[in-house]
């Protein structure tokens, strides 16, 4: 992670006084399990295709789509994030809550609601009804009808999200996934030096 990292180096060299705790769960789309497999919605198709007339109907594990690696947590099964409420440490001995993260050491990010994941935007306005996480997509083509003349029509699916991959979130850019960033008051500590009356 970029943040760790960053933190780790401002640790290095002094400029942090503490390390912030982070927390690890389970990926939310694969629930750990590393591989994901999705179904598409339903939304009227046909072997696989909109608006075409009806062959074998629609049966959703016929276009399942699958992912040896769950494209949400690039097949580690893990969501890692800062944790953002914290415990007053056990020595308080000269020490005061921090006024911006009160113990914690960290900024907590409020676009995603510190949980590090957010909407997909490309798909989440989507056309023609589609579902988060799916797209409509549409591709001239052309059936041939006699030697002389052809057909041109539009070849409709329902795919994955090119952005999300049919999951419908995304790590949230703002914080790269962590939920927050260290605090920028505390250097990370998550408290400052009482100050003498």
């Amino acid at each position: 992670m970029k943040n760790v990292l960053a933190i780790f180096l401002a640790a290095a060299i002094g400029t942090v006084a503490a390390e912030p705790h982070t927390v690890v769960t389970p990926c939310t789309a694969c629930k750990g399990k590393r591989s994901l497999s999705l179904t598409p919605p339903n939304l009227g198709q046909h072997d696989g295709e909109i608006d075409v007339a009806p062959g074998k109907p629609f049966t959703s594990h016929r276009w399942d789509v699958k992912y040896s690696r769950c494209p949400l947590c690039k097949g580690t099964g893990r969501h890692e994030t800062w944790v953002v409420k914290a415990d007053p440490p056990e020595e308080r001995a000269g020490k005061e809550p921090c006024a911006t993260c009160w113990w914690s050491g960290v900024e907590p990010c409020w676009k995603c609601r510190h949980t590090g994941l957010a909407d997909c935007q490309k798909c989440k306005h989507a056309l023609r009804g589609s579902k988060p996480g799916w797209v409509v997509e549409e591709t001239p083509t052309y059936s041939r009808i006699t030697s002389r003349t052809s057909k041109k029509y539009k070849k409709i699916k329902v795919v994955p999200c090119p952005e999300c991959s049919g999951i419908g979130k995304v790590r949230c850019t703002a914080c790269d996934g962590m939920g927050g960033r260290p605090c920028r008051r505390c250097k990370g500590a998550g408290y400052t030096a009482k100050r003498s009356k």
